[in-house]
């Protein structure tokens, strides 16, 4: 979890001031595999996204889940699925 390999961020978005823009901008300086995950856009700030972690074409080491509160339970069920190895979630609201 400390030094993965790969990150999917899970919440991705464009929109200013968001907490998944943010991320996705801290996210293009990581030396490993970084698949943007939103289920709506083709591209965020230039990069390819994948609509689920399911679809990251490569095994995910650490998923960062910026998503509202209510769909965390649903996503980390999916991230067990999928084989994902750590999860940090940052979420709020309902």
């Amino acid at each position: 979890m400390f030094s993965p390999k790969s990150v999917a961020l899970i919440g991705a978005s464009e929109k200013p001031g968001s907490v998944g823009r943010a991320l996705l901008e801290n996210l293009q300086s990581f030396r490993g595999g970084a698949f943007p995950i939103n289920p709506i856009h083709w591209t965020l700030l230039g990069q390819k996204t994948f609509s689920t972690i399911r679809d990251a074409p490569e095994n995910v080491d650490l998923a960062v889940i910026a998503t509202p509160a209510a769909t965390v339970p649903g996503i980390v069920a999916e991230c067990a699925t999928a084989g994902v190895k750590g999860a940090v979630i940052i979420s709020a609201g309902s």
